[in-house]
């Protein structure tokens, strides 16, 4: 009888600890450094940077990050040019239905073929099962920045634990 129970503590434990395996802990203070540098890089053309910082603001849920993201991949900055990533990354941030994503994702599902589509679809629904809101547990909103009624920006916050945020990781997009 004290086996089963055994094995039910460990089996949780071992669950826990994969899932904390896919975060990383960091100060507040340094996510949203790493959002600033990002867009610095990016202004200043350093692409490689800039992607690298957009890539794991991406993965931890940070739809600004991952329409940049997928712009990088549409225009070959800082990374190999793949149409079918960057409309999936795009497509992605499009689900919080932030109009400068949804406009861009139409424009991109009309310039693609139906084959096209089917593989970019796949691709979006790989993000939404590694790096949606119940998977990162980020919270995003829109916000106006110039005291107006028009949404101009989205934030996301990352969950906080201990005064730390959770930034959920990368994983490898399959192939082609």
């Amino acid at each position: 009888m004290k086996k089963p129970v055994l094995f039910s503590l460990l089996a949780t434990f071992a669950v826990v600890a994969s899932a904390d395996d896919m975060f990383d802990r960091v100060q507040p203070n340094e996510f949203h450094q790493m959002l600033l540098e990002a867009s610095q890089s990016y202004d200043k053309q350093d692409y490689k940077r800039a992607f690298e910082l957009n890539q794991r603001a991406a993965c931890a849920g940070d739809k600004t990050s991952q329409a940049i993201l997928g712009r990088m991949y549409l225009l070959g900055q800082g990374v190999p040019k793949d149409d079918l990533t960057g409309y999936a990354w795009i497509k992605f941030a499009a689900d919080f239905k932030y109009a400068e994503f949804t406009a861009l994702a139409g424009k991109l599902d009309d310039a693609l073929t139906p084959q096209q589509l089917a593989k970019g679809k796949a691709k979006v629904e790989f993000l939404r099962r590694n790096y949606g809101p119940a998977v990162t547990n980020v919270s995003c909103h829109g916000e106006s920045r110039r005291g107006v009624y028009l949404i101009d920006s989205v934030t996301c916050t990352p969950e906080s634990s201990g005064g730390q945020l959770l930034l959920h990781r990368c994983v490898d997009m399959p192939a082609k």
